[in-house]
C-alpha cells in the first residue's frame, strides 16, 4: 500500500543514498535541462519552430530553474513557496506574447516531468531500495509537484491572455476611431498598426459583411465576434492577428492586407472568389460587400465606405447575389451622387415612358447582348416588331444603337432607373 504524503508540505526526508543522486543531478541541472529541451522540441512543434535566439535563451534559462526547483524541492522536503514561484508566474506571462500557446506550455511540463523521472530511474541504477522509495515516495510527489507548476503557468498564461485580449481589443477601437473620425492623423494611425502587429504601409481591402437578421444570429462583441472572426480568417486563409475588424451600422467590417507584389486587381478578384463560401457557411453572414485596395487611413475608410456601398447598391441591382463587389458598382455610384447627371439620365427614360414597352425592349437588348433573335425570342415578338421598336428608340432620342457611346449612356440611364425603383432594406 503507498502511503499517504501530505503533499503540500513537501516529499519528506530522503535516504542518505538517494540524497546523494539528486544532489549530483542538481549539480548538473544544465545538463539536465537541456536533454529536457531536446525532448521538449521533438514532441512539440511550437517549441520545434522557435528560431528567435532571445525566445530560445529564455525557454532555456525557464526549464532550468524549474530543474533545480524539483531538485531543490525534493532535498529540502517541502514544496516551493510563493516567492520561489514567481519567477515560474512571469515565464508563464512572456509565453503568451512569445506566441506559445497554453496546450503546448502544459505539454512542455508533460514532457519535462518524464524526462526528470527518468534521470532519477537512470540514476538509480539496479538499487531496489532507491527503486521502492522512488516508487511508494517519490511518484506520489511528482505528481504533485507538477501539477502545481503546470497550475500556476498555466493561470498566468491564460491571465495574461485575457489582458492581451482586452488591450488589444481597446487598440483596435482607437485605430478604428483614428480611420473613421480622424483619418489625417497619419502618426497616430501609424503608432496603433505598430502596435497591434498591422503594416500600416501595406494597401488593404475592406470587406463588409451583412450579418443574419434573425435575433438569435446577432452578432455582439460579447456574443459570437470572436468566434466569427477566427472562422471567416480561416476560411480567407488569413492570420487572424492581421485582420483589423469593426462593428458598423449593424455590419461586421475587416480590413484585409494584399499579398505583396500581387496586382490590386488581382488580390480583388481573388478575395471575391474566396468569399463566395461565406454566406450559407453555417455562419451568421447573410452577404458580403467588397471595396477596392486602398492605402492609409483615408484609403482604408474610403475602401470599407465603398464595401458598404457595393451591399446596398448590389443587393439593390442583383438581390439574389450574396457577394456585391464595389467595382461592379463603382459606375453607378459615381453617377447616382452627381444630381445633374441623374437628371439627365433620368430624362432619357422619361421620353421612353409613355410608350412602356419601350424600356423593356431596351433592357432585354443589354440582357442578351444586342443578339436580335434572342431578344425577340425573350420578348415574344416578331424580330420586325423588335426592328421598329429599336428605330423608335433611336428617334424618340435621337439615339444611335451601332454607336458605343449611346450604348454607355442608355445602360447607364437604365442602371440608375433600375436603383430608383428598388429600396434596399437592411
Amino acid at each position: 500500500m503507498i502511503p499517504s504524503i501530505p503533499m503540500e508540505a513537501g516529499v519528506g526526508a530522503l535516504s542518505p543514498a538517494l540524497r546523494a543522486i539528486v544532489e549530483a543531478r542538481l549539480a548538473e541541472s544544465d545538463a539536465v535541462a537541456h536533454r529536457a529541451l531536446i525532448a521538449m522540441r521533438a514532441m512539440i512543434p511550437e517549441y520545434a519552430h522557435i528560431e528567435d535566439a532571445a525566445i530560445q535563451l529564455d525557454v532555456q534559462q525557464s526549464v532550468t530553474h524549474n530543474v533545480r526547483m524539483w531538485f531543490n524541492a525534493l532535498l529540502n522536503g517541502v514544496s516551493p513557496s510563493d516567492q520561489e514561484l514567481e519567477p515560474l508566474v512571469a515565464f508563464g506571462r512572456r509565453r503568451v506574447h512569445q506566441g506559445v500557446s497554453l496546450q503546448s506550455l502544459l505539454q512542455a511540463f508533460r514532457t519535462g516531468s518524464r524526462v526528470l523521472w527518468d534521470v532519477l530511474l537512470e540514476s538509480a541504477g539496479s538499487d531496489q531500495d532507491i527503486h521502492r522509495e522512488l516508487l511508494f515516495k517519490i511518484s506520489p510527489y511528482i505528481l504533485y509537484h507538477f501539477d502545481l507548476m503546470g497550475r500556476t503557468i498555466g493561470h498566468a498564461h491564460a491571465e495574461e491572455q485575457q489582458k492581451r485580449a482586452r488591450w488589444r481589443d481597446r487598440l483596435q477601437h482607437e485605430l478604428c476611431g483614428v480611420i473613421f473620425s480622424h483619418p489625417d492623423d497619419t502618426e497616430s494611425f501609424r503608432e496603433h498598426a505598430l502596435a497591434l502587429g498591422i503594416d500600416a504601409n501595406a494597401a488593404h481591402l475592406a470587406l463588409a459583411l451583412r450579418l443574419s437578421p434573425q435575433p438569435s444570429a446577432r452578432i455582439t462583441p460579447e456574443a459570437g465576434l470572436d468566434k466569427l472572426m477566427a472562422s471567416v480568417s480561416r476560411m480567407l486563409g488569413l492570420d487572424r492577428t492581421q485582420v483589423l475588424h469593426t462593428l458598423r451600422n449593424g455590419h461586421l467590417l475587416l480590413w484585409v492586407p494584399l499579398t505583396s507584389g500581387e496586382p490590386a486587381s488581382e488580390s480583388e478578384r481573388r478575395l471575391a472568389t474566396l468569399c463566395d463560401a461565406l454566406p450559407g457557411s453555417g455562419q451568421e453572414i447573410a452577404s458580403v460587400g467588397i471595396g477596392l485596395p486602398d492605402t492609409g487611413a483615408r484609403g482604408w475608410r474610403r475602401s470599407a465606405d465603398q464595401a458598404l456601398r457595393a451591399l446596398d447598391l448590389g443587393l439593390r441591382i442583383e438581390p439574389q447575389r450574396a457577394v456585391q463587389r464595389y467595382v461592379e458598382v463603382a459606375l453607378d455610384d459615381a453617377l447616382g451622387n452627381t444630381d445633374n447627371v441623374v437628371r439627365y439620365f433620368d430624362s432619357l427614360m422619361e421620353r421612353l415612358a409613355p410608350e412602356p414597352h419601350l424600356p423593356r425592349t431596351l433592357q432585354a437588348f443589354f440582357e442578351y447582348r444586342q443578339h436580335r433573335k434572342a431578344v425577340a425570342g425573350a420578348l415574344n415578338i416578331h424580330p420586325n416588331t423588335l426592328s421598329y421598336r429599336l428605330e423608335r428608340i433611336e428617334t424618340l432620342l435621337g439615339a444611335r444603337l451601332d454607336d458605343i457611346g449611346w450604348l454607355s449612356r442608355l445602360y447607364a440611364a437604365l442602371r440608375l432607373r433600375h436603383l430608383s425603383q428598388h429600396s434596399f432594406s437592411k
